[in-house]
């Protein structure tokens, strides 16, 4: 599933391309992928501007000129493609939901999954998929110091282990198996320990080290496995500097310019596999 970096990057791509443009037509050819998709979602968005993008967590929000904002979740292998419209061109295959701009562009949603979302909100309300999300982990160092405080509220009486912790959407946004895995690497706090344990000081590395790891990522347009693609198409190039997502049984990194030989190890969590270095994360 696309974590905050892909989720970014794909918003940029978005916003460069379709902001400011008046949308002619919409085509829903689908009923329903993960929830229903709303019903008249065409007729209530044709002919509006799109005036601003932003990100909240994993989703996509686009700011219409009549006081909406679509929503777009991309599931585990959903994709949002902007390309120049052609007149009559077929619909891609998985293509569940096309835009066309008044402006010649054309967004296209797609899906083999089906497990994505694409909802409608007024814009001066929060829909229930965000009500209850936690804060952006990016930020100024004010908001720096806000995540440390928060995260150490949430995590002092729980028993459950950083990895999951930090991968609840409730507690922080964006967030999932690949950077949580990265970024505990970079502060050298091991996936296992139990979130309880934790003091100040080791909150406050992995604040940075998450802000580190996400903050490269999206300089380096993502990471990309299977589906994800930026919104021209092109992939992401993170997966290149991953230090122990995927490395199972490769020497870390750490301790070999430490003159140490340790390898990556591979634990499951929740059902997700976590890996980190026995050695340099404790």
């Amino acid at each position: 599933m696309p974590e905050l970096p892909e989720i970014e990057t794909i918003k940029r791509g978005l916003e460069n391309n379709l902001i400011n443009q008046t949308i002619l037509s919409v085509q829903c050819h689908r009923d329903t992928l993960r929830l229903p998709i709303p019903k008249d979602l065409d007729r209530m968005i044709t002919h509006t501007k799109i005036i601003h993008f932003t990100r909240r967590g994993k989703y996509i929000l686009i700011g219409l000129n009549n006081q909406q904002t679509i929503l777009v979740h991309l599931g585990m292998s959903g994709k949002m493609i902007v390309r120049p419209n052609i007149k009559d061109e077929p619909i891609i295959k998985h293509e569940h939901f096309t835009l066309v701009t008044k402006e010649g562009q054309r967004l296209s949603y797609i899906d083999p999954r089906r497990f994505g979302v694409i909802d409608l909100f007024q814009s001066e309300q929060t829909p229930i998929l965000l009500s209850k999300m936690g804060p952006e982990p990016l930020g100024d160092e004010i908001h720096q110091q806000f995540i440390m405080h928060h995260l150490q509220k949430h995590l002092r009486n729980k028993k459950q282990s950083i990895k999951v912790a930090l991968s609840d959407q409730h507690i922080i946004a964006g967030l999932g198996n690949i950077y949580v895995c990265e970024a505990l690497f970079l502060a050298g706090i091991s996936p296992l320990r139990e979130s309880r344990t934790l003091n100040k000081n080791e909150i406050m590395r992995i604040v940075l080290a998450i802000q580190t790891i996400l903050t490269q990522a999206i300089e380096a347009g993502g990471s990309s496995m299977r589906d994800y693609v930026h919104a021209n198409g092109k992939k992401g190039y993170f997966q290149i500097q991953w230090k122990v997502y995927g490395k199972e049984g490769d020497y870390c990194l750490n301790c070999l310019t430490k003159q140490k030989k340790s390898v990556i190890k591979r634990v499951v969590q929740t059902g997700r596999s976590s890996f980190y270095c026995d050695l340099c994360q404790k």
